[in-house]
């Protein structure tokens, strides 16, 4: 006898409740695992970028001083060619080219020398020649006494204004009193904290204006005893004590590029200008020079200053040091390691060197 099979019937339409749990708990899971990993994703990426931009940084700075060096080698021997450095339109201010230097892949590199002292030297000149220099860049003749007293008095060590408010007493008006350090200017923007230098020099919004960047260009924070004729500007030649005349000549003659507007020797010099040479303070070589490099890579840029002396005698004072500093920089330059004389005969001192100064 067989026995019938039960009919199951139709499956019930019901579901579990704690099935729908399980699947938001995984859901929430699988939501909070992509934010985690989306987190550790962006971070890893803020922390490659920050090592790839701290490469790049050392890359370009590299580079920079790799073209510095460059220049350097080419200017040391257009001296020992030409015996000794005198008018930068002999060539000699565009270093890389005459070397035709090329930079790494992917970099554009770029040299410019310029001829420090073919400026007016703020830490030795005279208040005659600095008068001068003032008149010559158009400063208002009212307020000639009143600079020169002031740039005397925070730069010269025992000076006494006249005017007695700079010369080792606080600033009237500051918020925080101060005094002059009557010390050489470490940097041009110490003259925002002269008041009549802040008023003559800078606009309504702080920036520099026309007679503050003719200053700047004329002037120069190291220490040399003569400007170089052959590069001074028509003001630090006027403040120098040359004749109105005999600088338009010299102006007209560098324009011209045909006309003898250089001179290799102090000889040449007075056998031309005679015996007003000996009271302009002029002298017919580089002293010091300005090199600026600039290396590109994509939207980064490098931007390397070096001031430097030619050659081994010290006829260039670094006045923006303390007194008696060591000039670290030369010594470090000069000293290799694995060299048993811990030094080289490096053709030039480094006065100073700054890296990406936006000043």
């Amino acid at each position: 006898m067989t026995r019938p099979v039960p009919s199951l019937g139709p499956r019930s339409s019901r579901r579990d409740p704690r099935r729908g749990s399980v699947v938001i708990f995984v859901l929430g899971l699988i939501l909070l695992a992509a934010f985690l990993i989306t987190r550790l994703m962006d971070r890893a990426a803020v922390d490659l970028a920050a090592e790839s931009k701290a490469s790049k940084r050392a890359d370009l700075r590299q580079e920079a001083l790799s073209a510095l060096e460059a220049s350097l080698a080419v200017l040391a021997d257009e001296s020992a060619v030409r015996s000794g450095l005198h008018d930068p339109a002999e060539g000699w201010d565009r270093p890389l080219a005459l070397m035709d230097y090329q930079p790494a892949a992917g970099y554009t590199v770029g040299a410019v020398v310029e001829d420090e002292t073919g400026k007016l030297p703020l830490p030795v000149v005279d208040e005659e020649a600095l008068g001068s220099f003032l008149t010559a860049i158009g400063c208002p003749i009212a307020a000639q006494e009143r600079l020169v007293d002031a740039l005397l008095a925070w730069t010269r060590p025992g000076y006494l204004s006249v005017a007695g408010d700079t010369g080792g007493v606080a600033f009237p008006g500051a918020i925080l009193p101060y005094v002059a350090p009557q010390r050489a200017l470490q940097s041009f923007e110490e003259l925002r904290a002269i008041p009549i230098a802040r008023e003559l020099f800078f606009d309504e919004h702080g920036e520099w204006n026309e007679l503050g960047r003719r200053f700047r260009s004329g002037a120069s924070l190291f220490s040399f005893g003569t400007s170089n004729v052959n590069s001074a500007s028509g003001d630090v030649l006027l403040a120098r004590g040359v004749a109105e005349a005999r600088v338009a000549a010299l102006l007209a003659a560098r324009a011209d590029k045909t006309s003898r507007s250089s001179y290799r020797s102090t000889a040449e010099l007075t056998s031309a200008w005679g015996r007003e040479t000996a009271l302009t303070g002029l002298g017919v070589e580089a002293l010091c020079l300005h090199v600026v490099v600039t290396v590109n890579s994509g939207a980064r840029v490098c931007r390397l200053e070096a001031w430097v002396q030619p050659g081994g005698a010290r006829t260039v004072a670094p006045a923006r040091r303390p007194a008696g500093a060591a000039n670290e920089a030369v010594q470090a330059a000069a000293s290799v390691r694995n060299n048993p004389r811990k030094r080289v005969d490096y053709p030039f001192q480094i006065l100073e060197l700054r890296e990406n100064d936006g000043t």
